[in-house]
């Protein structure tokens, strides 16, 4: 029997809601601490565009973003807070970004603001 959309997401959700552990995902290569924010626009210049690779390009910032965010985690075990901070601070903004980008492409949002 094949799964339904919902039975699938649930399915996927539930290997990584914890917040005992990281959890990390194999689709998609890793993204690194480089190129945050340069991910983000590709992706959302690829979403502007209806361009084919946009899921892939969101995708792929998105292990950016959880890359910070690892990285920041260790860092911080380790002591080194500042250093920390700023990850987790370019993983913040990065998010925030993404969201203002998506109000401004959002179909149903007839004015594109500057």
């Amino acid at each position: 029997m094949q799964e339904n959309s919902e039975q699938m997401l649930n399915k996927i959700v539930s290997k990584f809601d914890t917040d005992e552990e990281l959890v990390v995902s194999s689709a998609y290569g890793d993204g690194g601490t480089t190129l945050l924010f340069p991910r983000l626009i590709r992706a959302a210049m690829s979403q502007w565009e209806d361009g084919g690779a946009t899921v892939s390009r969101y995708a792929i910032w998105a292990n950016t973003v959880r890359d910070h965010i690892s990285a920041a985690i260790h860092l911080i075990e380790n002591c080194e807070t500042n250093d920390g901070c700023r990850l987790l601070i370019a993983a913040h903004n990065s998010l925030s970004a993404f969201s203002e980008i998506q109000k401004r492409l959002d179909p149903s949002n007839k004015v594109i603001e500057v």
